[in-house]
């Protein structure tokens, strides 16, 4: 028995180191986020969003919350075809708290190494590059800053991504069409991906059929949430259009717009700004991507998103914004291996691993979260915010039934209701109105709601104010 228990662990020593990195990363980024959670770093935008939504899918008001720009309950598809939170509901049913989706987010992020160390071995068929590539992942500064901020559908599509990538390989086109139909549901624009997939399935795999209808309908589903679908819902046009406005007002001049004007997109493509995201989006594999243009395809609909943005915080690994994209890196860079393997077969696994080792430690240092990296982020243990089990009792006690207005930090502690605002939307409405963190653009409305008569300051201590409304309470 202990002979034969020897043989396995001998056996399987790649897959166990694996497993342990997996729960070494799980660990850290589980405590990392419920520490972020508990010193109020996660806010309304974007936890609360997602809280609510999910809570008010479990009352039987299905996909709805508040809208996050006023005091209206409206559809979330308003905003973004992420229907994964339905889904979710059911696994938040297990634990009701917000806590419950940033664990899970956690788990299925981490989870993405396995496929890629999966994908890597089925590849380039050795497993200790394999592994390399699934440390790499989950030392990625993307995926791990991705991973602590709030909790978004479009954060779990990176393994999704990878599943659907890696059953694809397979020609396993049932756990195929799983994979890639929760990868759809995280967010509109990965409807496009998936139909790149189609035209994959149609010229390599020579699947003619199955190619066509994976096309077809995910380009045909895409085209109902962006024309039709979201604006629709939202009463105007998809609200992200305004990051847009130099290529038209709509989705139709803007994609003709970008088709049209190749000089002008590469301007702007090439801006120092963009350049430098660019390095921080391919330098953790030593830019080896880029040998395997064709799978860098599959990235083109959010790269695009995020460099012609307006808006700058597309273009920062702090957000969400590469969950779409870092998978494709990944299989590229791992495609890459495969070809320089095949065409200088003498090459030893070693360089390739030590390559890749190098590349991610040191751009994890540059650009990633953890503890002694040069943009660490750890003030959610290094500065706990004061009185914080005392506001997270007093928040916690708050009945479901009330309306809430509060700042931002507020309100994923308490988005477990029907009506929650943010400051200041609902100033005059809500049955209580909360704030923590009191800056320059709070004191003015804290002053006015001390001089409202409809209102009582129920509580202050230090920078947590609470405001109840006459006759309500």
């Amino acid at each position: 028995m202990w002979l034969f228990s020897l043989k396995w662990i001998t056996a399987h020593g790649h897959e166990i180191i694996l497993f342990t990195l997996f729960l070494a990363y799980c660990l850290y980024f589980t405590i990392t986020s419920f520490f972020r959670f508990d010193n109020f770093h996660a806010g309304r935008l974007d936890l609360g969003n997602m809280v609510q939504t999910v809570w008010n899918t479990m009352q039987g008001r299905i996909f709805l919350f508040t809208n996050p720009d006023g005091t209206t309950t409206i559809s979330r598809l308003a905003f973004h075809a992420d229907f994964l939170l339905v889904f979710l509901s059911p696994l938040y049913a297990i634990w009701p708290h917000p806590k419950m989706l940033l664990l899970i987010q956690t788990f299925v992020v981490g989870a993405g190494a396995f496929f890629v160390y999966a994908i890597g071995k089925s590849i380039i068929k050795n497993k200790n590059i394999a592994l390399a590539f699934a440390f790499t992942y989950l030392l990625n500064p993307a995926i791990q800053r991705t991973n602590l901020y709030d909790f978004h559908a479009v954060t779990l599509a990176t393994t999704f991504l990878l599943g659907t990538y890696y059953f694809y390989l397979k020609k396993n086109y049932k756990y195929f069409a799983i994979f890639a139909l929760l990868s759809a549901l995280c967010k509109e624009q990965i409807w496009l991906i998936i139909a790149l997939f189609g035209i994959l399935l149609f010229i390599q795999q020579k699947k003619r059929l199955l190619g066509v209808i994976v096309f077809l309908v995910s380009i045909g589903i895409f085209y109902f949430l962006i024309w039709y679908a979201i604006p629709k819902t939202l009463g105007s046009q998809h609200f992200a259009l305004s990051y847009y406005s130099d290529f038209g007002d709509s989705p139709s001049k803007v994609i003709l717009t970008v088709l049209l004007s190749p000089q002008k997109i590469l301007s702007i493509i090439l801006q120092p700004n963009r350049i430098d995201y660019l390095i921080q989006l391919f330098s953790p594999h030593g830019y080896l991507s880029l040998l395997s243009p064709v799978f860098l395809l599959f990235t083109i609909p959010d790269l695009l998103i995020n460099l012609l943005s307006s808006k700058q915080l597309f273009r920062e690994l702090y957000y969400q914004y590469t969950a779409n994209i870092s998978p494709f890196i990944f299989i590229a860079a791992i495609q890459s291996i495969a070809l320089i393997k095949k065409k200088i077969p003498s090459m030893p696994s070693a360089l390739f691993i030590f390559y890749l080792l190098i590349a991610s430690l040191s751009t994890a240092y540059l650009y990633g979260p953890l503890p002694g990296a040069v943009k660490q982020d750890v003030e959610m243990f290094t500065k706990p915010i004061k009185n914080q089990e005392f506001i997270s009792q007093y928040l916690a006690g708050i009945p479901e039934k009330y309306s809430i207005a509060a700042t931002n930090n507020v309100g994923s502690h308490v988005s477990q209701r029907e009506k929650i605002y943010v400051l200041p939307s609902g100033i005059d409405t809500a049955d209580m109105v909360i704030f923590l963190r009191i800056g320059s653009e709070e004191k003015p409305l804290v002053q006015k709601m001390k001089n409202n008569p409809n209102y009582e300051l129920t509580l202050e201590k230090g920078e947590f104010i609470v405001f109840e409304k006459k006759g309500v309470l």
